[in-house]
């Protein structure tokens, strides 16, 4: 294999997109994230790192502007995520990719000062991941759950309390109620304003859609739930990433009526299916998720390894 070459412009992005539908289109064992993941990931990275610097691309010879294989480092904990086509699936050439990769992740997590490497997203029931890193040297970890459910079936209208409106976020107009709401969600211990900053670069990016990302608004103009959901026109399986009430809002079936809106949007955009992934040991979002029709359909481990 020849060594990868860095990311250059939104054509690898795109390249990077179509590697990952064409993994979920061949369903062949192997876990593929959603494009709406690698958006997220990408354009609203951790406070702690930036992603672009650490994405490499190995390109196929013979299709021009088709990748073979990619690989993301996280540089803050440095996680480490290999993708390659679907075909390449338990052959020398895939192996090759995830050494390389590995090796990388190494150099990063030394020159960091970071005792551990992680991979994620690697099914429970896949023989050749799992075998692999285990041979490497890695243990499993704490892992997620992927829940998916049909768009076929009807979707419930979503219930709210009196006053309360949902709608799509108007945009960078409201960024600050819409980063205040997930600021305060997720318990976030940054600075306020350089979450502000993040959400505002993040809805000035080219991935973001204001219509797809949903709102629960309360008189005054606060943001008392949210959801953002993605298209997948390939597989025509949408997704939901981040999903959040805020802590004064919650137990109010906030969470479930926006989750609602979003199955609602996905069906009309197109899509046929929809998932989200949530921690394995987050009983509350599974049931959340569960409640809104969904239902667990794998598992997901995380690798770990020393430095």
């Amino acid at each position: 294999m020849n060594e990868p070459r860095k990311y250059r412009d939104e054509r690898d992005l795109e390249a990077m997109h179509d590697l990952l539908m064409a993994g979920r289109k061949a369903c062949n064992g192997s876990f593929y994230i959603h494009t709406g993941d690698l958006s997220w990931w990408l354009f609203y990275p951790p406070l702690e790192g930036d992603f672009w610097e650490h994405i490499y691309l190995w390109d196929d010879p013979d299709n021009a502007g088709r990748l073979l294989g990619w690989v993301l480092i996280s540089p803050d904990w440095v996680g480490l995520d290999v993708y390659v086509q679907p075909e390449l699936r338990g052959s020398d050439i895939a192996t090759e990719m995830y050494l390389w990769g590995e090796q990388q992740a190494m150099h990063v997590a030394s020159k960091n000062e970071k005792a551990t490497i992680y991979v994620v997203w690697v099914g429970h029931d896949d023989e050749f991941l799992g075998k692999y890193f285990r041979e490497r040297g890695f243990r499993l970890k704490r892992g997620y759950v992927q829940l998916t459910r049909t768009l076929g079936e009807p979707i419930a209208a979503p219930r709210l309390p009196e006053g309360m409106v949902l709608r799509s976020c108007n945009g960078e107009i409201e960024v600050a109620a819409r980063a205040s709401a997930q600021y305060a969600a997720f318990g976030s211990s940054a600075p306020v304003e350089r979450y502000l900053e993040r959400f505002t670069r993040f809805m000035r990016s080219a991935v973001y859609h204001p219509e797809l990302d949903l709102v629960v608004a309360v008189p005054g103009g606060q943001i008392a739930a949210f959801c953002i959901v993605w298209l997948d026109p390939v597989n025509r399986m949408g997704h939901f990433e981040p999903v959040g009430t805020h802590p004064d809002f919650q137990r109010q079936g906030l969470g479930k009526a926006i989750m609602l809106a979003g199955l609602q949007k996905l069906k009309e955009a197109g899509m046929l299916s929809a998932d989200v992934v949530t921690f394995e040991d987050n009983p509350a979002a599974i049931k959340l998720y569960e409640n809104s029709g969904f239902g667990i359909v794998n598992r997901l481990g995380t690798y770990e390894k020393d430095v």
